[in-house]
Order: C-alpha cells, then sequence, then structure tokens
C-alpha cells in the first residue's frame, strides 16, 4: 500500500477524534504536529517542532506527561485524560490520549480535543492540588462520565482501590520537596493508568480509579512502593495493599457509579488496609453487590405499598394554632426510616424518593374535597436540588394543576451537601416565585449551617433537635438557640424548632424567640391517607 495513503487513513482517523496531533520523542521534544493549535496560542501548528511539550501544559499537570513519556509502553495507550494548559484566549483545558506504536520506540504520539468530550465533570470537579486527582465528592459524576464513555466503545472497566499503610510515618521523615515529589508521582501514576481520568483521591492514604483489563495492577503498587523507598532517608517507604473488582454491565450508568461511590466511601471510612489483596477484592465486590441489592429492594418499596405517609404538626409557640404538617415517609415494619434515606443520599436514589413525596402532596393538595386550610411541608434532599432533571419535574409537577400554592412548603435537608449554592438558590427562587415557602432544614446540625443561610434566601430555618434536647439543662445550647432566632428575625427568615416533649421546653423556646415548635407535646405521627395507586392521593 502506497505509504502516503496509509499515513493520510491515519491521520483522518486520529482527528475523527482531536483536534491536534503531535509526536514527541523520548526526551519530551516535539518532533511533528499537524492539526489546529491556537488554542495554544499557535497560529501554525508546525512551529510546535522543537519545542518541549510540556510547555504546554500547565505546571500542575506536567508531571502527569512526563510521567507518560517514561512509562508508555509500546503498544500502549493512555487517556483521556483532562489537562489544564495555559492560554490566553479562554481555553484552560483540553483532553489529552495518545500511544506508543510497536516498531518506533523512540516516538510517543499524542492527540489534544480541544471539547471535553468525556463531558462536564471532569473538566469542573475540584482536584487535588497536591496529586491532580478527583477529591472524593466528585468522583461519582467523573465515574458516571467514565463508565457511559466505556459502553459507548464496548470496553470493560474495572475498579481498583489502593491503600496505602504507614504514610502518616513515611510523610513525617519526608523533606517537604520529597512529599511533593511522592504526592506528584504517585496521582500521575493513578492517573495514566486510569480510563477516562477517572482517578480519585478517597481520603488519607486511599486512592480509588476506574480503569481497563489494560492496567497492571501489581505494576502500580511495585512502582509507588519503589518511589517511597527511594525518597525516605529511612529507606522504608510505605506498603500498598490494592484490590480490584470487575463491574458488571447488568446495571444502568447511574446506578453502577452510584453503588461505586457509596462502595468506595465505605472503603475509604473503613480500617481494611491490612486485609490483604484478595481479602479487598473480596470486600469489595460484596459491597457492590449489596449495595446493588439495596437499591433494588429500595425500589420495590418505592413501586410498591410499603410506604407509609405520616403528619405531624407544627404550631404556633404563641398562640398553639396549628401551622401546617410535616409530611413524613416511613418504610415496612422493622425497618428505620433514617438509615433508608441515609442510603438513598448516598447512593443518589433518594431523588426517585423525593419525586415521589412530592408528587403525592401536590395530587393530595389538588384533589377535589381536600381541605383547602391544610398546608404540607415536604423534605427535599440538597442532593436532589442539584439534580437539574428532578428540579425540571419538580416544576412541570407544581405547574400543571392548581391547588394553593402557599399550602406546599418544601424543607431542604443538610443530610447531603448542595456543592453549587449559586445553582441551587436560583432553584429556590424560582419555587419561591410560584408562591411556595422554602424551609432549611437540621438547621445547626451540620458545619455548612450558616453558609447554607448566607447564600440561599428561605423563609424557615428547622433549628435540629439536639439544641432543644438540652436547653434546658445546658445555657450554652440556650443561648445559641437565642442566637439563632435572633439571626433569623433580623434577617426575616421565621423559626421552627423540633423535639418538643414538654411544656417547659415549649414556654423556654417561645422566650428564647422561636416562633413555631414541632413535637410530641403537640402531636406524633399520624397516617396521611396518599395512596400512590394510579398516582393519585386518596
Amino acid at each position: 500500500m502506497n505509504p502516503t495513503a496509509q499515513r493520510n487513513r491515519f491521520l483522518a482517523f486520529a482527528f475523527a477524534s482531536a483536534d491536534l496531533l503531535l509526536e514527541v520523542g523520548n526526551d519530551g521534544i516535539i518532533t511533528f504536529a499537524l492539526g489546529a493549535a491556537q488554542p495554544l496560542s499557535v497560529t501554525d501548528a508546525a512551529s510546535l517542532s522543537g519545542r518541549p511539550i510540556v510547555e504546554l501544559i500547565a505546571l500542575c499537570d506536567r508531571g502527569l506527561l512526563e510521567h507518560l513519556i517514561k512509562t508508555v509502553e509500546a503498544g500502549q495507550r493512555f487517556g483521556p485524560l483532562c489537562v489544564r494548559i495555559d492560554a490566553h484566549n479562554g481555553q484552560d483545558q483540553l483532553m489529552l490520549s495518545g500511544c506508543r506504536f510497536p516498531g518506533n520506540e523512540g516516538v510517543i504520539c499524542f492527540t489534544f480535543s480541544y471539547e471535553l468530550r468525556s463531558g462536564p465533570a471532569i473538566a469542573t470537579v475540584e482536584r487535588d492540588a497536591h496529586t491532580g486527582l478527583v477529591e472524593a465528592e466528585g468522583f461519582e459524576a467523573v465515574a458516571r462520565e467514565a463508565l457511559q464513555s466505556a459502553r459507548k466503545s464496548g470496553q470493560d472497566v474495572k475498579l481498583s482501590l489502593f491503600s496505602f499503610e504507614g504514610q502518616e510515618d513515611f510523610a513525617s521523615r519526608l523533606q517537604d520537596e520529597a512529599a511533593e515529589e511522592f504526592l506528584g508521582q504517585t496521582g500521575a501514576l493513578l492517573r495514566a493508568e486510569s480510563f477516562a481520568d477517572a482517578a480519585g483521591l478517597q481520603g488519607d492514604g486511599k486512592y480509588a480509579i476506574l480503569h481497563t483489563g489494560e492496567a497492571k495492577l501489581e505494576t502500580i503498587t511495585d512502582k509507588i512502593q519503589a518511589l517511597s523507598k527511594s525518597l525516605d532517608p529511612e529507606h522504608e517507604g510505605i506498603r500498598v495493599e490494592a484490590g480490584t473488582i470487575a463491574l458488571k454491565s447488568d446495571m444502568s450508568e447511574q446506578d453502577a457509579a452510584s453503588a461505586l461511590a457509596f462502595a468506595v466511601n465505605q472503603f475509604s471510612t473503613s480500617d481494611n488496609g491490612k486485609a490483604g489483596m484478595e481479602a479487598l477484592s473480596r470486600s469489595l465486590e460484596v459491597l457492590m453487590e449489596e449495595t446493588g441489592a439495596r437499591m433494588t429492594r429500595f425500589r420495590s418499596m418505592l413501586a410498591s405499598d410499603k410506604l407509609a405517609f405520616m403528619q405531624q404538626p407544627i404550631v404556633d409557640l404563641k398562640t398553639k394554632d396549628l401551622h401546617h404538617y410535616e409530611v413524613l415517609v416511613r418504610f415496612e415494619e422493622n425497618i428505620s426510616p433514617y438509615q433508608m434515606i441515609r442510603f438513598a443520599e448516598e447512593t443518589g436514589i433518594v431523588m426517585e424518593l423525593d419525586d415521589i413525596i412530592l408528587k403525592q402532596a401536590i395530587n393530595y393538595l389538588s384533589t377535589e374535597g381536600t381541605n383547602p386550610a391544610v398546608k404540607l411541608a415536604v423534605n427535599v434532599s440538597g442532593r436532589s436540588l442539584s439534580s437539574t432533571k428532578f428540579i425540571t419535574d419538580l416544576y412541570r409537577a407544581m405547574t400543571r394543576v392548581n391547588f394553593p400554592r402557599s399550602n406546599l412548603m418544601l424543607e431542604i435537608t443538610e443530610s447531603s451537601i448542595i456543592a453549587d449554592l449559586e445553582q441551587a438558590n436560583r432553584v429556590i427562587q424560582k419555587i419561591r416565585k410560584l408562591g411556595h415557602q422554602v424551609c432549611l432544614d437540621d438547621f445547626g446540625a451540620g458545619a455548612a449551617s450558616f453558609q447554607y443561610l448566607r447564600a440561599l434566601t428561605v423563609d424557615y430555618i428547622k433549628i435540629d433537635g439536639a439544641y432543644i434536647r438540652t436547653a434546658l439543662k445546658r445555657r450554652r445550647e440556650a443561648m445559641l438557640l437565642k442566637a439563632m432566632a435572633g439571626l433569623a428575625r433580623d434577617l426575616d427568615i421565621g423559626t421552627i424548632a423540633e423535639s418538643i416533649e414538654t411544656e417547659d421546653q415549649s414556654a423556654m423556646l417561645l422566650d428564647l424567640g422561636v416562633d413555631q415548635g414541632q413535637g410530641y407535646l403537640f402531636g406524633r405521627p399520624s397516617p396521611l391517607h396518599m395512596s400512590l395507586k394510579n398516582g393519585r392521593a386518596a
């Protein structure tokens, strides 16, 4: 075959998924460049020849390229990886892929794509400044995009977790420069072996990557251990334990990513690093299977009559008049609603529960014959509030039927962290403009409470019951309650206290400036006759 025609075919193949093709020698110098180079602040791609490739990349990602040039073997591919560049035209990220062709080991090929085809998460997630790895909070979104990409291309993806034993003592022996080198090279190694840059830092000494079957797990652990010994003044280094599981294809990308993130989180918070590679792999596989089974069971409950809707009154503390009811959900007998909802939040399926409860409450309030004086408050997870699909469906459900808008309040729970507060506030204001009030639930329970109050304009805050239960015994809690009530009053925000069980508590809260109360003193949860059948309230 004509060599020119063959080369043209390879070039066409490369540019079908990339914008710039570079050939780079083992010394890191560009020997050939073809394609669009304008985003790199270069008008002519050919002028890149003779320049070190790392000059095109931001300092934070240069270690990754240097690692690839040194370690990629003949026939090995890598990427896509999201790297940052120093440019003047606003384009500061691109996707990097490449390979080293057999028979031409002196050259490594890089392709740059300026469109972030792996999806928005890979370009927007927070990354650890020392390793370049995805922070734990963003790993699920990146993993979901990687799984979607893998399935489209017909590739099987595995999950590997790494636990570094003795890292704390190891770090204490290193100078700052050596510590930075270890973290930088470790991050570069894990990112280079990952699929679609799905490599994350999960906690102190714990890491996770998604990768194809081409990644050599033992090689990764050996390299990290050897690196640690070479930098350690005492040449002890660390011990790396690792485990790998294949991800089953019978789950959707969303469910697989959610189950994966839940399993990784359980791993990162447990002390199982000493379990050994084989035991760790088994535990991961079991955990993934159990998570998938629990998700299936949860959805089964949502689709059946195993949900019970309850109502608990919230009263004006001054007049003791009923103000509204909070809608509570109860699962089948002997299943803790707290544990079920926490699991649902951690795996993302809480959005399905929130969707059902909200739509049933809307149907209940809009059904002919429902007392127009009934007002309901429904919990919405912070995780649901971060979902564009959930908010779109909610807004559609709110506007397609007529009912008194002020009769439905949303309580935003703080148990699931809201990452984008600006976006969340835009959603809240859109809901408030319809006439619905919004309450910030669990106020004071988490570190983010005042950050939320600063960023979100709401109508009420509900003070966490832990303060109420101890305020009569501890002056400190009473003063905190008074300060919260005063701050809310100054911001023109109403206050609700939960877990009120005695008249003394009620009187104290009124004296401290709290407006409304909820608890056994005013009424225990009682059945609210909403049915899931046919999507209508009974």
